[in-house]
């Protein structure tokens, strides 16, 4: 063998992630649409002013690394929330810490962005403030029903879908609405139908009409991914199944009333969230509940009369340091569970959790929902996580090639050798 061919299959060798027990290339399996392929990744906000020479910018290296692996897993669409901290004058500024993945790493890296337009626009209220009702009035913009924390939700996403346009592909309203921690109580879904039906009419209509902009029919706009384990606790007072809050958020005013005057509900997709632990109340193979529960609420959605209307998995994943779940379990569940979603024919897009692993990193409660491990400590970085500053994967987990195996990506050629030994 010549030495500069030896130095480049080295150097080929070292460069690329490290092959896995089992990551065998299963050849009968056939590649999913690629639009069903999505993941759940880490939000560009919490990669801002972590380079120490760069305060006050992105950190260019991280989120490019990110793209890049993305991208050679075969994703397409890409969920991650966006966040405002402070007051309302660092909204522009807050916002803009999402500018350098959305307008060049996605579009370099052939990625469709989900937005979640979720709680964490007003991160510094509680999300349970979005209930209170001793502020409500008849907004001169907005209409009746809307309180402080409904006002300052609707202005900065207003604020984003106006500064990105069609960059960012569809949009999620809130997130698990049905089931907030610690305690597992909801947003009233007659609220959050309102605040669906206020952002959709405006994105869609209002503004729409005030000046040519197309690219606004391009985008859709989806309920946040509903909980299945419902609201509170079955057999106590103020439990809701997600079955129930759904038929409620379909009859909240915001909904009934849209439907009355354009003749369609104000939703492109449903999102949700069938993550089997939350459902089970018996043995049971996990797909088969899954299936089961989303007959049930495919049952609810055809007793409002939106029977066709699509399913958005926005969150499916595993924890490989659950109890006894391991990276081989992940990976073995995942193939499962995309192979068994894509058959329904009800479903939009598919977005595993998660990118990468997040704190605490050992322990009980460890946790390893990642197709790769990014090294990180704790420290003052935002969120309180300090991830390796390139981005750098340390570990490619078994379920990272399943990924790549569902997506139709073949394993690199220069892992050949290895295999053929």
């Amino acid at each position: 063998m010549r030495p500069l061919f030896c130095i480049a299959l080295l150097f080929g060798l070292l460069s690329q992630p490290t092959l896995p027990t089992r990551a065998q290339p299963n050849t009968a399996t056939t590649p999913l649409p690629a639009d069903l392929m999505g993941m759940v990744i880490r939000d560009p906000w919490y990669d801002f002013g972590t380079q120490p020479d760069q305060p006050h910018q992105p950190n260019y290296a991280a989120q490019e690394r990110m793209g890049q692996v993305l991208s050679d897993m075969g994703v397409r669409w890409v969920r991650f929330e966006f966040r405002i901290e402070g007051t309302a004058e660092l909204s522009t500024t807050q916002i803009a810490r999402n500018d350098y993945f959305i307008n060049e790493v996605a579009p370099r890296h052939g990625l469709k962005v989900l937005g979640m337009l979720g709680f964490g626009l007003v991160a510094d209220q509680p999300p349970q403030a979005l209930n209170y009702t001793d502020t409500l009035t008849i907004d001169p913009l907005y209409g009746g029903g809307v309180n402080d924390y409904m006002r300052s939700w609707l202005d900065r996403a207003r604020m984003i879908a106006a500064r990105y346009e069609g960059r960012v592909a569809a949009y999620e309203i809130l997130n698990e609405q049905n089931r907030l921690p610690p305690s597992g109580d909801s947003i009233n879904p007659l609220v959050a139908g309102r605040l669906q039906t206020k952002f959709y009419r405006f994105f869609h209509q209002t503004d729409r009409a005030l000046a040519d902009q197309q690219w606004r029919d391009g985008v859709k706009i989806i309920v946040g991914g509903l909980h299945p384990a419902g609201t509170g606790e079955p057999g106590r007072a103020g439990y809701l199944s997600d079955r129930d809050y759904l038929r409620a958020l379909y009859q909240s005013d915001g909904f009934t009333s849209y439907r009355q005057i354009y003749g369609s509900y104000p939703l492109d997709g449903l999102g949700y969230h069938p993550y089997p632990e939350e459902i089970r109340v018996q043995l049971a193979d996990s797909l088969d509940l899954i299936d089961q529960r989303m007959l049930e609420m495919r049952e609810v959605l055809s007793e409002v009369g939106d029977p066709l209307r699509l399913f958005w998995v926005t969150e499916i994943g595993y924890n490989a340091a659950y109890r006894r779940q391991t990276a081989v379990g992940q990976g073995d569940f995942m193939r499962q569970v995309f192979q068994r979603l894509a058959v329904r024919g009800d479903v939009a897009a598919i977005f595993w959790f998660k990118y990468e692993d997040f704190p605490p990193a050992s322990g009980p409660n460890a946790q390893r929902w990642g197709v790769v491990r990014i090294p990180f400590s704790t420290g003052a970085c935002p969120g309180g996580a300090c991830y390796e500053l390139t981005g750098e994967p340390a570990e490619y987990r078994y379920a990272y090639w399943v990924y790549r195996e569902l997506a139709g990506r073949p394993f690199y050629k220069t892992f050949l050798p290895l295999q053929l030994k």
